[in-house]
């Protein structure tokens, strides 16, 4: 399983998003749920919640193909240096071996700006 992550800027108003993609390099494997995911930052490694307001749908991943799961976090409009973020640390949905992949983000420190630190479920790509 190959894992890539590429920051898309902002997907709605004040609030970014991270698309990880999934690319099976191997046989096929069933996936289904939430991928782990920390953020590691310049303050230490930050646990990403999960949207709880979306399902995951199980499918298999034939040999070739991707699966896709977004980090939304809030942007920094503060004027400030915020927290930085530096890498994502990710662990595919019901697996144990986890890939550290390289992002820049930056959070405001304030609870004050709406938004939070969440990933969704993993979707097959079409």
């Amino acid at each position: 399983m190959r894992i890539t992550a590429k920051n898309q800027g902002e997907a709605r108003e004040g609030l970014g998003s991270i698309l990880i993609t999934f690319t099976n390099t191997g046989s096929s494997c069933r996936m289904a749920g939430f991928p782990g995911v920390d953020l590691k930052t310049n303050y230490g490694t930050q646990s990403v919640d999960r949207n709880k307001q979306e399902v995951g749908i199980p499918f298999t991943l034939k040999a070739g193909k991707r699966a896709t799961a977004n980090v939304v976090y809030p942007i920094n409009n503060t004027g400030g240096s915020g927290v930085r973020g530096t890498a994502l640390v990710v662990t595919p949905p019901n697996e144990t071996h986890h890939v550290t992949v390289p992002v820049g983000i930056s959070l405001p420190v304030s609870d004050s700006d709406k938004g939070k630190l969440e990933v969704t479920p993993v979707f097959e790509e079409h």
